[in-house]
């Protein structure tokens, strides 16, 4: 019997993303960071033979990467400003991040098992920056961006003369952040200024949303996004996998263009 498979790979602001999809199941997903040059070794194992790959996101890739692609298979790439699928409103739809459109269409199409029959979604994907992106009714109408809570924190470092660097072994041990304001030290101050900041937006947002959206559930996504604890909302859901399962839906539209 043959089998589909198809590699999402991800090039990130920080670090690698592949997701090995076989059969319409992603059963393996594997992270590596940015700065290492993609070798065979970060791939899945399988040999099967026609492996499709998806080659995407927001980070330039280098030719010894793409040639070690297509020596695996048969490559399509999927860039900032190529055509896409995804029913929205905004002004210029090529000038959304390819992480974003997918995280969208994920939830246009479907191919996530939401908790609740919402109309109406804010989908936060929390990494390098923090997106949101409201979808109602199947369409997307847009979103924001701000920063993470490493650059908030990279930020206040070179932004100053005083304060100095927290590392994300040390702002991680004080996970889970859930908006709180007070901090007993400078580093506390500043780990509850970036992470429990990010964390009062998320909620302060979805809460102004509520007023015209009364209903608005929240999916939560990205590598930061497991140190955040939103409590008072919901309903709420959080996958992980969000933005691999939505490029992978987008997928057969993407190759299309290229065939």
């Amino acid at each position: 019997m043959e089998v589909n498979q198809v590699w999402i790979i991800e090039k990130g602001n920080s670090r690698w993303k592949i997701g090995e999809f076989i059969d319409d199941v992603l059963v393996n997903v594997t992270r590596t960071d940015v700065r290492a040059e993609l070798k065979d070794f970060h791939l899945p194992k399988s040999h099967a033979k026609g492996i499709n790959i998806l080659l995407t996101g927001s980070g330039n890739w280098t030719k010894s990467s793409l040639e070690l692609l297509d020596s695996r298979g048969n490559v399509t790439q999927f860039r900032h400003g190529d055509s896409h699928p995804l029913k929205t409103n905004v002004k210029n739809p090529g000038s959304l991040g390819t992480d974003r459109v997918a995280n969208a269409y994920a939830v246009q199409k479907g191919v996530v098992d939401l908790p609740s029959k919402c109309n109406e979604w804010l989908v936060v994907d929390v990494g390098t920056c923090v997106t949101f992106d409201l979808l109602v009714e199947g369409i997307h109408l847009g979103g924001a961006i701000s920063p993470g809570i490493s650059m908030r924190l990279d930020s206040m470092k070179t932004g100053t003369v005083a304060l100095k660097e927290v590392k994300k072994e040390v702002w991680g041990q004080s996970a889970p952040f859930k908006g709180e304001t007070t901090g007993l030290s400078t580093e506390e101050a500043l780990i509850h200024g970036a992470a429990d900041g990010i964390c009062a937006e998320i909620i302060g947002r979805w809460e102004v949303l509520r007023q015209v959206y009364s209903g608005i559930g929240l999916i939560l996504t990205g590598g930061d996004s497991s140190f955040l604890e939103l409590g008072r909302v919901e309903p709420k859901f959080a996958d992980s996998n969000l933005t691999l399962k939505g490029y992978y839906a987008i997928f057969p539209h993407i190759k299309s263009l290229h065939d």
